[in-house]
């Protein structure tokens, strides 16, 4: 009796875990089966906001999302570590989602010195990028330098401290200044402001000297600015006529911020798969790409395991850079 019991319950259990592994598989199937949620740790109007606005208004029409939406929330707070926070102690059921380019994101962990409540290379699943931020030297458009290299020349043989205006003291576009300025031997001081626009305005106003800055951020000022160069492998195509440092004779430096989808640890692999195919599905929407031009971005697909790279190559690039200058 004891053994027939004992086989019984044994097999109630089996039967059990048959059913609920069976649910499960039927639930990830169904994925989507309400709205997503894309929390933007930033207010409304920058670039990150502005991005995922946009990749909302067309996830639907990925076959993989079964005409659900996506709604933007945006939480603004620590760099965008609130909204990142949020994300991550959320259930990993792919329904609460976080868009960030990877250069904030790694700027803002590295900036909190082991304190972050955060860390995308442990607590986050790269679900693939559709844009990408872009720094830039910027330069009064009075400035007779008309290239980087020119400019690099001339603050050297000036022999002045360069003072330039950044959007804040710890984002990727500062880090990204004092990298090109050490490497290139160049005495400066740095002028961080809340917000690219403050900074981009304060070099109209020639407050300062120079600016490392997102590129978008001319969209209405070129009679007021130029852009001398941009530390990417390629030319940006929302930018076509700004010269890589590189092109230039300068280090390449090679420093982006993809603008990328990502979601917590621990998300079903077939969830997960299905998000990355919207990510490039919307990467490819001419209305989207479209959109994105409207603010001078350009929109292209990184695929997940291309946007983990690129974050981990940003940690190991720019760490040297915060332990020396945020000390």
């Amino acid at each position: 009796m004891k053994l027939r019991t004992f086989t019984k319950t044994a097999g109630a259990v089996l039967l059990g875990g048959v059913v609920a592994t069976s649910m499960a598989a039927t639930a990830q199937a169904d994925y989507p089966e309400k709205p997503i949620k894309i929390m933007v740790g930033f207010s409304a109007g920058g670039g990150t906001d502005t991005t995922a606005r946009g990749f909302a208004s067309y996830i639907h029409e990925a076959e993989a999302m079964n005409g659900m939406p996506a709604v933007i929330i945006n939480k603004p707070g620590g760099s965008g570590m609130v909204a990142a926070k949020i994300v991550k102690d959320g259930q990993p059921d792919g329904y609460t989602l976080y868009m960030i380019n990877s250069g904030s994101f790694a700027a803002a962990v590295m900036a909190a010195k082991g304190k972050s409540p955060v860390d995308p290379r442990t607590d986050f699943t790269n679900l693939g990028c559709v844009s990408q931020l872009i720094s830039g030297l910027m330069v009064h458009a009075s400035d007779p330098n008309q290239s980087a290299s020119d400019w690099v020349k001339s603050a050297k043989e000036s022999g002045k401290t360069i003072r330039w205006s950044t959007s804040g003291a710890a984002t990727m576009h500062a880090l990204l200044g004092h990298l090109f300025l050490d490497t290139n031997g160049i005495k400066h001081q740095v002028i961080p402001f809340k917000g690219g626009s403050t900074a981009r305005n304060a070099l109209i106003a020639q407050k300062v000297d120079a600016s490392f800055n997102g590129v978008h951020l001319t969209a209405g000022f070129e009679s007021e600015l130029k852009v001398l160069g941009i530390p990417t492998a390629k030319r940006d195509t929302a930018n076509p006529d700004v010269a890589t440092f590189g092109e230039q004779g300068l280090p390449a430096l090679n420093i982006t911020g993809p603008m990328c989808l990502w979601g917590p640890k621990g998300m079903p692999a077939e969830t997960v798969a299905k998000l990355e195919a919207a990510v490039k599905h919307v990467s490819t929407v001419k209305g989207f790409g479209t959109f994105m031009k409207k603010s001078q971005l350009a929109t292209f697909h990184m695929t997940s395991a291309e946007g983990t790279e690129n974050i981990n190559t940003l940690f190991d690039t720019l760490q040297p850079v915060v332990d020396k200058t945020l000390n």
